[in-house]
């Protein structure tokens, strides 16, 4: 009987999901339809210049998850630290690849200002709710990145795009998922907690698309 009724206590995923989802639905539909890399006739030079414009970011939110010394989080940065190698030997395999006709046209993304990534994301040494909503953003990405594999993977073949793939999913990036929903939901168990991880979650969009040229303010 315990047990039945500790299963119906647990919060669903949507539950847990829908605050820090309502805090950055509008963030998240900006950036995702205005990425060159989800263009139609995205090409390896777009893979590749979204791979710069996203490693300076990746380090940052890398440093402040591991900030709060909390052992989740921990792991989803070394998780981080194994996707920045992946990043690196795809950008050292686009570096190598023949210039196809795609690439040749494609432009390459306008240097971004380096953004003043430290104080935006400083609250997560303080506030682990925090660090946990940017590592929501974070971790969903791998999500969209199968999606992009799966379209963009045979086209740009036979470079691997190994930053598209999971990372320590051995059962499955729908498993790891699920797992990390479970951490996050005992992170954020009080309405203190759950606007702390909308305030990360927010920033750490607010902190990414700059780097791809799109203001935050225009929204």
């Amino acid at each position: 009987m315990e047990s039945t009724e500790s299963t119906a206590a647990q919060p669903s995923v949507a539950e847990v999901l829908r605050p820090l989802r309502n805090a950055t639905q509008a963030l998240h539909e900006a950036l995702d339809s205005r990425l060159p890399i989800a263009r139609e006739n995205a090409s390896l030079a777009d893979y590749a210049a979204h791979l710069r414009a996203l490693r300076p970011w990746l380090e940052a939110v890398r440093q402040a998850l591991a900030a709060p010394g909390d052992p989740g989080l921990d792991r989803v940065a070394r998780r981080t630290d194994r996707r920045l190698a992946a990043l690196a030997l795809d950008l050292e395999d686009a570096g190598a690849a023949p210039a196809g006709e795609g690439a040749a046209a494609s432009a390459e993304l306008p240097e971004p200002p380096e953004l003043p990534f430290a104080p935006q994301l400083a609250e997560a040494a303080r506030e682990p709710a925090f660090a946990w909503g940017l590592a929501y953003v974070l971790e969903g990405s791998q999500l969209g990145g199968m999606a992009m594999h799966k379209r963009l993977g045979p086209r740009l073949a036979p470079h691997p795009m190994r930053y598209f793939q999971p990372v320590d999913a051995p059962d499955g990036l729908a498993a790891q998922w699920k797992d990390f929903v479970a951490q996050l939901a005992a992170a954020l168990r009080d309405p203190a907690a759950v606007g702390s991880a909308q305030r990360g979650a927010v920033a750490g969009f607010e902190t990414l698309m700059p780097r791809f040229g799109l203001q935050v303010a225009a929204l």
